[in-house]
């Protein structure tokens, strides 16, 4: 079986009836894991719901291509939205779908940093607001507010399920097999498209592992 029969058998078992293709899989050489809105160029933007190219429930099914046939996975502040068990199951995805110097880059809420802030009680972020004048993290005290990041924040897919320091998410990247795991600063990165993929550097930490 080719590499394009393989991927459509792929989408046939792991995608939901209403996905939409916005561009042709040829293109797609790379994937975007619960990327919201975010749009980008060579990425095939995969989550639950909203007008992405395949909607896949990523709770319950892989990524739906092929092994060894991208050349990055990205995945922006929503790996917390999954049990521990299930991260690492996705991490090992990730590595099964790149191509051998594939690069793997996520974005994950800063347990270290957010513990941090706590302890400092560090009213200013933690009471930002929107510009619409809403509460930007919901509770009305610095500890509520603390616990909503593990109990809390709501999304089509469930609310966050599990929290991450560097450390602990890169040794799932260790355990998967990557050949490197390492820390990178918001914006820099092996990937030229991460300035248009990064967001929210004052709670988040990146990580790239290289199969």
């Amino acid at each position: 079986m080719g590499v394009r029969e393989t991927l459509s058998a792929l989408q046939r078992r792991y995608v939901r009836p209403r996905a939409v293709r916005r561009r042709g899989s040829a293109a797609w050489r790379a994937v975007n894991l619960g990327s919201g809105p975010a749009r980008v160029e060579g990425f095939c933007a995969i989550d639950i719901a909203g007008p992405v190219d395949l909607l896949v429930d990523l709770s319950r099914h892989g990524i739906p291509f092929p092994d060894t046939s991208l050349e990055a996975v990205v995945c922006m502040s929503a790996i917390n939205y999954f049990t521990r068990s299930r991260a690492a199951q996705l991490i090992a995805e990730s590595h099964r779908v790149l191509r051998p110097g594939g690069v793997a880059r996520f974005g994950s809420q800063d347990m270290k940093s957010l513990a941090r802030r706590y302890v400092e009680n560090d009213e200013a972020f933690f009471f930002q607001t929107l510009d619409d004048g809403r509460e930007r993290f919901p509770g009305p005290t610095i500890g509520d507010k603390f616990a909503a990041w593990f109990y809390g924040h709501e999304t089509a897919g469930g609310p966050c399920r599990y929290f991450y320091d560097y450390e602990s998410l890169a040794y799932l990247f260790t355990q998967a097999g990557f050949a490197m795991v390492e820390r990178c600063e918001y914006g820099v990165s092996r990937l030229p498209e991460a300035e248009f993929l990064d967001n929210r550097p004052e709670q988040m930490f990146f990580l790239e592992g290289v199969k």
